[in-house]
């Protein structure tokens, strides 16, 4: 054979062996890529199920606090009207307890001021009868 189809043997030969070490490189990162790729997916399927979970408890949360909230609403409306109830019932009792006792205290107020009047009196004339000497005639 000739050097020169020797020659051109040795460099396909090479050229052949330089793909194929490419191509194993390209093999082993698409491996890691794709192993890479996959623990991705596996941590997202997780965290999407977790997600779901989670979603599951806001839902059944939110459930639960919408039939707690109505009982709770009702009880709230309940103690507005007893309330307003109250409120109505105590006015009422002071409507009607208000002339009694300004008539009472009218009365006192007249008592007190004719009981100071009458011992004012009585005062004064025990006086008068003491400095004439107990003599009713003068």
């Amino acid at each position: 054979m000739s050097p020169l189809v020797l020659l051109c043997i040795v460099v396909v030969t090479l050229a052949m062996v330089t793909i194929a070490v490419a191509a194993i490189r390209a093999v082993v990162r698409f491996e890691a890529a794709a192993h890479e790729f996959s623990r991705t997916a596996e941590s997202v399927r997780d965290s999407v199920a977790h997600a779901e979970g989670v979603a599951r408890q806001v839902e059944d949360l939110v459930t639960s606090m919408r039939s707690a909230m109505e009982p709770v609403g009702r009880v709230a409306s309940r103690i507005e009207e007893v309330a307003e109830r109250a409120t109505r019932a105590s006015h009422a009792v002071l409507d009607e307890m208000e002339p009694p006792l300004r008539n009472t205290l009218a009365v006192l107020a007249g008592l007190r001021t004719g009981t100071r009047s009458l011992l004012g009196s009585l005062a004064r004339r025990a006086n008068h009868l003491q400095s004439n000497g107990g003599d009713h005639d003068q």
